[in-house]
């Protein structure tokens, strides 16, 4: 019975220990990369209602697919799948959403972002640029990035000839 309790008081002990390293094994590291927007999936717009101002657009619902650069090996060639909300009038509002990136081995992480954007128009109306920018969270994922957490800015631009964004954080898993 005494041998049974040592043993047992062992493995409780071991599994402590075991638990305390892999938490203290968590990676934290810097990321960043670019993210060129991609063709949209699919994109819903609800119409401004009567006497609501005709520049006003909400895009309930904007599913697009982007393309990672990035000097980090893992990240660099991802898939992401953007699905976006925005509310704007002129092209100056309000934009949030969710992503998941598809990592090249099968694992997937994913998150939430927020921010603002502005569209900026030539002198005879016709579109110049659009520029954003805002914070990106992630929230967990699959294998190697089962328990992610971390976050960080974006910033992007859109002009006739495409769209990107910036991004940099910190990411823990």
């Amino acid at each position: 019975m005494k041998n049974r309790s040592i043993i047992f008081g062992a493995i409780a002990a071991f599994v402590v220990v075991s638990l305390s390293f892999s938490a203290q094994a968590a990676e934290k590291k810097k990321v960043m990369g670019t993210d060129k927007q991609g063709p949209v999936i699919s994109r819903t717009v609800v119409p401004p209602g009567p006497g609501d101002d005709p520049k006003h657009e909400v895009v309930a619902l904007q599913i697009r697919r982007d393309t990672t650069t990035s000097p980090d090996p893992d990240i660099n060639g991802t898939e992401v799948i953007a699905y976006d909300q925005s509310n704007s009038v002129a092209g100056t509002g309000t934009h949030r959403g969710y992503f998941v990136r598809h990592y090249k081995n099968g694992d997937i992480d994913y998150g939430t972002y927020e921010g603002t954007h502005k569209t900026t128009f030539k002198e005879d109306g016709s579109f110049l640029e659009a520029t954003w920018e805002g914070t990106w969270k992630v929230i967990g994922g699959t294998g190697k990035f089962k328990n992610i957490k971390g976050g960080g800015p974006y910033r992007g631009k859109a002009t006739a000839e495409g769209a990107s964004s910036d991004w940099e954080g910190e990411v823990e898993y």
